[in-house]
């Protein structure tokens, strides 16, 4: 009675976990022989990497799955780490073809490793073309870049937007510190606003419909639960940018790939 009490736990243990079914190979003589079922690899994690730029600091970059290098570009803030902010959503970033993010050109005092940008527009979009002529970018797509910035990064990708439209063609603002004005997006395929829910929701989630009223297709994206200077829930927050933008953005300006400048001289 034991033995059978034994084997009856077994096979219910047996049938409680059940593996998948192994299926008939070849026989050999008469002999049935059967091939495991093996488990697929679990994916490789995105990274962020630095890479060299001629002329300027390294800059950090999560690849795409893909050969092609990003048409992405990322600006952090005041006195932040754009490599850090990459692995707030590598995976979002790497799903979207890649993310290239570039830091501040000015080192913040007593803060080693963290920059601010200098309120030079035409500077930095030098040093974001540098950046992409690093990463193997030759000539911007003809649809092209998804230009983000983050606090004093959106403050830089606004005026970015307002004066190369055709490069910068649709902009995500995350946290800018003053009213993103709409006039500057009025030839954008698409932007984006975000905001962490403790931070300035009062300010960006008005802002897209202020640029939608003008005819720029724009909606509003809040992270959950975090302060300004943060992401939270990134690739999640990001996958539902990046997929609004490749689903509602306005035709593109240009017809054809925009090379570009390439080294800082």
């Amino acid at each position: 009675m034991v033995g059978r009490i034994l084997f009856a736990c077994s096979f219910l243990v047996a049938c409680s976990h059940a593996a998948p079914p192994i299926v008939p190979a070849a026989s050999d003589g008469g002999a049935i022989v059967v091939e495991a079922a093996v488990a697929p690899a679990a994916p490789v994690p995105a990274a962020v990497e630095r890479f060299r730029v001629p002329g300027d600091m390294p800059a950090s970059i999560v690849r795409g799955t893909t050969s092609a290098p990003p048409a992405i570009v990322f600006l952090p803030g005041l006195c932040s780490n754009a490599n850090a902010y990459l692995w707030g959503f590598p995976e979002a970033a790497r799903r979207a073809g890649g993310v290239i993010a570039i830091d501040g050109d000015q080192q913040c005092p007593g803060a080693p490793g963290f920059h601010s940008f200098s309120w030079d527009s035409m500077k930095q979009h030098a040093r974001i073309e540098a950046a992409l002529g690093a990463a193997g970018v030759e000539s911007i797509p003809a649809g092209g870049l998804v230009l983000i910035g983050y606090s004093q990064g959106a403050s830089i990708a606004e005026q970015l937007a307002f004066r190369f439209p055709e490069r910068y063609s649709r902009v995500v603002l995350i946290g800018q510190p003053g009213d993103p004005t709409p006039a500057m997006f009025k030839r954008s395929r698409a932007v984006v606003t975000m905001s962490c829910s403790l931070d300035v929701p009062y300010r960006m989630k008005p802002a897209a419909k202020a640029i939608e009223a003008i005819g720029v297709p724009s909606t509003y994206v809040q992270m959950p639960g975090c302060s300004h200077g943060n992401i939270a829930a990134g690739d999640e927050s990001f996958d539902t940018v990046f997929d609004w933008l490749a689903t509602s953005s306005r035709e593109p300006i240009a017809s054809e790939p925009i090379p570009i400048a390439g080294p800082l001289t």
